[in-house]
């Protein structure tokens, strides 16, 4: 096999691959997953592991917080969403998730896009979900009825989790601003440039 080189995938790369990955298992066939149960658990750790890397990436892009914060506010369960997402609101100040939400599906096109993320991030719905998947008890097989759960309906999940990888240079752009504004107003206008 012949090397040309080493291509190292950015993490807005991987986020996006992570959610590719998830939408092509469910394919045309939104059943599938709850048809094959053993896929439940690879197709809800792809969608975190996006929205976890989503997290990092936009964190890091927009310089509120660096890859040595977020490992270790990580540290206490690994691959946590919700901490990752509490060490952006630490940092942006403002409601609880509120201001890592509104960033992260300002240019989502789904209504109901920032439940979805919400719902990830810090739904009690997916409280058990989040902990399996932080633990990355996958991996070991120690997998048991109930720690993952789905939210339906699973496309407008998949795309929800998709539209907010492929966006996250506006992401970016937006905690950008947001860090650097002298407000300590909890509400936040910003401005973004058509590219």
């Amino acid at each position: 096999m012949n090397k040309t080189g080493h291509h190292m995938f950015a993490l807005d790369e991987a986020a996006v691959a992570y959610a590719l990955a998830a939408e092509n298992v469910v394919g045309n066939d939104a059943s599938f997953v709850n048809a094959n149960p053993a896929v439940v658990p690879v197709f809800v750790s792809m969608l975190f592991q996006s929205l976890e890397i989503s997290i990092k990436h936009a964190g890091i892009e927009s310089g509120l917080f660096t890859m040595q914060e977020a490992r270790s506010k990580q540290n206490r369960s690994g691959h946590g969403v919700k901490e990752l997402a509490a060490l952006a609101v630490e940092k942006l100040g403002g409601v609880p998730y509120n201001p890592i939400i509104m960033a992260m599906t300002f240019s989502n096109t789904g209504d109901r896009s920032a439940q979805f993320i919400r719902e990830m991030i810090c739904g009690k719905a997916l409280e058990k979900t989040r902990a399996t998947y932080a633990s990355r008890r996958l991996g070991y097989g120690e997998v048991y009825e109930g720690d993952f759960a789905t939210i339906e309906p699973l496309g407008e999940w998949i795309a929800s989790v998709k539209q907010t990888a492929l966006n996250l240079s506006k992401t970016a752009e937006i905690l950008s601003q947001w860090r650097r504004s002298a407000s300590k107003s909890k509400h936040f206008a910003i401005w973004l440039r058509d590219q």
